[in-house]
């Protein structure tokens, strides 16, 4: 109610004041032989002039507090979007990190049940497969999808058919009963079909550009969906392999650390040899077999280098369980 006031409260002022301006001008004329009317009447006139003008101003100010209004409720609605947007994208990025931890801990337990003996012929044969099989999976799918996509362009087909088939039959209906009217009117009918079936055309061509910029907007939203996934899967695939190269390097160290603590240079045998050896190991990194791989030339230095390897059993394992390996060679070059 007080807004109402508010927005017409100006009006109804100035409808009184010409009202009272119109009193007084028929006051005045009535009374024409009386002495005050035209001081009456000339200051009736000023006060209508001032009464408008506090009209005009008080209409601005409603303007502008109408204008500030929308301004504030627009901002407030901007505000709001950027603060919805701001959380669906906080929402997405938690949903990514708890499906790549659900990832990474459903890879690991596959890493620790499989065998570790395991030949690299024999991983490099099953990559091959999987990769074979995951292209027939991809085969099967697209035939899938172009099947499916011809099915839907084939039923579109037979819609536009019928549809066009029913136009057709109401064109002709329309036609037999404007040949049965007057010539003018036959003309003007006529007209009018041809302006319908312009707006028609019009309408479907519109129609259907809609339908193709939605569908390719589609398409490449799918597009770039597919890309983003495909850019963050190889980087936390080249993630897990520096960790994993990492975690090895540090693990042959420590190993090769241990077997030198543990070696005795023989005496007379020269500095600078170095072998490479072969050990496989038990689960808690006891010692099982030894066995020089590539020698140095000194039966001396490569027996030694046995038995420094039976010394420091068990051997260290690793910080990570997952570069662990019962079977493993390092090259042996001590410095000293």
């Amino acid at each position: 109610m007080r807004e109402f006031l508010d927005r017409t409260g100006p009006y109804l002022l100035s409808v009184l004041v010409h009202a009272a301006v119109g009193g007084l001008l028929v006051t005045g004329v009535q009374w024409s032989g009386a002495t005050r009317a035209p001081v009456e009447i000339a200051e009736s006139v000023q006060a209508t002039v001032v009464d408008e003008d506090r009209v005009r101003k008080e209409l601005q100010v409603i303007r502008d507090r109408e204008t500030e209004r929308r301004r504030e409720e627009e901002e407030r609605a901007e505000a709001a979007r950027r603060q919805r947007e701001h959380e669906e994208s906080l929402l997405e990025d938690a949903r990514r990190r708890r499906e790549a931890e659900a990832d990474e801990a459903r890879r690991e337990a596959d890493r620790l049940r499989r065998e570790r003996e395991r030949l690299i012929e024999e991983r490099a044969r099953a990559e091959e497969a999987r990769v074979a099989e995951e292209r027939r999976r991809k085969e099967v799918e697209a035939a899938r999808l172009a099947e499916e996509k011809r099915r839907v362009e084939a039923e579109a087909e037979a819609r536009r058919a019928e549809a066009e088939a029913r136009r057709a039959q109401e064109r002709r209906r329309r036609e037999a009963e404007v040949a049965r009217l007057a010539e003018e009117k036959r003309r003007k009918e006529a007209e009018e079909a041809q302006r319908e079936r312009e707006r028609e055309a019009a309408r479907r061509q519109a129609e259907e550009e809609r339908r193709e910029e939605a569908e390719r907007r589609r398409r490449q939203e799918e597009r770039a969906r597919q890309e983003l996934m495909a850019r963050e899967q190889q980087r936390l695939e080249q993630e897990r392999k520096a960790i994993f190269a990492k975690a090895l390097e540090e693990y042959i160290d420590s190993i090769q650390a241990s077997v030198a603590r543990a070696w005795r240079r023989p005496t007379g045998v020269p500095p600078g040899l170095r072998c490479s050896v072969n050990v496989v190991q038990a689960d808690n990194g006891e010692v099982l077999r030894v066995q020089i791989a590539q020698g140095s030339g000194n039966v001396a230095f490569d027996r030694s280098v046995e038995q420094a390897v039976r010394a420091a059993s068990p051997l260290p394992l690793p910080a990570q369980r997952a570069v662990f390996d019962r079977e493993i060679v390092f090259l042996f070059n001590p410095r000293s």
